[in-house]
């Protein structure tokens, strides 16, 4: 019986700072959430800038105006309402003579994942609206190279240049123009300014630091019984 209950105390002295630390990881994350939406709601509400100026800040109302050209690329494994599909990305020539992808939104993908689901592409000259939107590079995510060149497995404009030699010798934004919900061009809307609110933090916090308590209690009993 001592034996076990040292393997019982070995494994709470183990467990409890982990669950503490990430109880205090969650509350961290909640609070930078918090922030987030903070400022996204400060930038929505504040006129739309021209695309070609100065500084802009991740959110920010923007304006752009040109032409589509023929040339739009299927960012791979986006999900939607439980449907899996692409993040469509449309390449936007403006009157700057700058270029910028138009992030079109979410379709949905056809039963074989080549059969890419056709994008119409506007003509004439147009005034669009929308949001800056970057796009930080994740570590886990390998861009490889799909069948057909126009899949990424994300939004990287080295890769994409890389790939497609009508685009190396244009200047080009390397942020999205994400394109309003309401235009009539857009498809529907998949992104969101978090992906996770600061109120669902909480909640994981409250589990970490619960079964920390748990663990906790369990550690005293079992330190303060009689050896039997």
């Amino acid at each position: 019986m001592k034996g076990f209950k040292k393997k019982i105390l070995i494994f709470t002295f183990i467990f409890m700072p982990i669950t503490f630390s990430l109880g205090l990881w969650q509350l961290d994350r909640a609070e930078e959430k918090k922030e987030i939406l903070e400022q996204f709601n400060s930038l929505v509400t504040q006129p739309p800038v021209d695309i070609n100026q100065g500084e802009i800040k991740n959110w920010q109302p923007i304006t752009a105006e040109g032409n589509f050209v023929d040339t739009y690329i299927y960012e791979d494994n986006a999900l939607l309402e439980g449907r899996a599909g692409f993040k469509i990305y449309h390449l936007f020539h403006t009157k700057a003579n700058k270029y910028i992808f138009v992030h079109r939104g979410f379709l949905e993908r056809n039963s074989i994942k080549n059969n890419l689901p056709k994008v119409s592409s506007p003509s004439g000259t147009m005034k669009l609206l929308g949001n800056k939107l970057e796009k930080n590079k994740n570590p886990f995510v390998d861009n490889r190279a799909e069948e057909t060149p126009l899949i990424i497995q994300e939004f990287d404009l080295e890769v994409i240049v890389e790939r497609f030699d009508v685009l190396k010798d244009k200047e080009i934004h390397n942020f999205l123009f994400n394109l309003e919900p309401s235009s009539e061009i857009k498809f529907k809307s998949i992104e969101k300014p978090i992906n996770m609110t600061s109120e669902k933090h909480l909640g994981y916090a409250i589990q970490w630091f619960g079964l920390f308590a748990i663990l906790l209690v369990m550690t005293l009993y079992i330190g303060l019984k009689k050896n039997e």
